[in-house]
């Protein structure tokens, strides 16, 4: 539980530290705005989001970023998943390429079951303009498929981390 973006801000800084981050892409103005202040005390910190380049040259950003930070739709108590919407493929890739993912998400936006989300994802998709890549994702990627040993972080992060935020974020302009 953070109380603020500020919350936010720092326990990013502390897990690029401790991870020895030197990469960050996120999600969303707000978010990018308020972790770019990390820059200044990080060095080397790069922190980037989308619309700051080109989408070929920010698919590759992606690929070589060491944390993703992205916001949730929804957060759902009763399994632990976070739900996020993306309308572009590059979008998704920040939840899925770099090793660790840090997902905000307001506690307005948690339910206590995935029976309360389905009709807020249903009315959000329903509201979208073009195509939406809903992904449930409820901790880090994980099998077991191969000699019956868990292994974590095959197909995406190795790590999730949720930051439960008590204040609204804006939307994006």
């Amino acid at each position: 539980m953070v109380p603020d973006l500020a919350g936010v801000r720092e326990y990013v800084g502390k897990l690029a530290v401790a991870s020895n981050a030197r990469r960050i892409v996120v999600l969303g103005l707000v978010l990018a705005r308020e972790l770019r202040l990390l820059e200044a005390s990080l060095k080397p910190l790069e922190i980037t989001t989308k619309p700051d380049m080109p989408r070929g040259t920010f698919f590759s950003t992606v690929k070589a970023a060491d944390i993703g930070v992205s916001p949730a739709e929804l957060a759902v108590a009763e399994t632990g998943t976070v739900i996020i919407a993306a309308s572009d493929e590059s979008e998704r890739l920040v939840t899925a390429l770099p090793k660790i993912h840090v997902v905000v998400v307001p506690r307005s936006r948690l339910v206590s079951s995935l029976a309360d989300a389905e009709p807020r994802i249903s009315r959000f998709l329903a509201g979208a303009s073009r195509g939406v890549v809903v992904s449930l994702i409820s901790g880090p990627s994980k099998t077991a498929d191969i000699g019956g040993m868990l292994v974590v972080g095959v197909h995406g992060p190795g790590e999730l981390h949720v930051c439960l935020l008590d204040q609204e974020l804006r939307e994006e302009s």
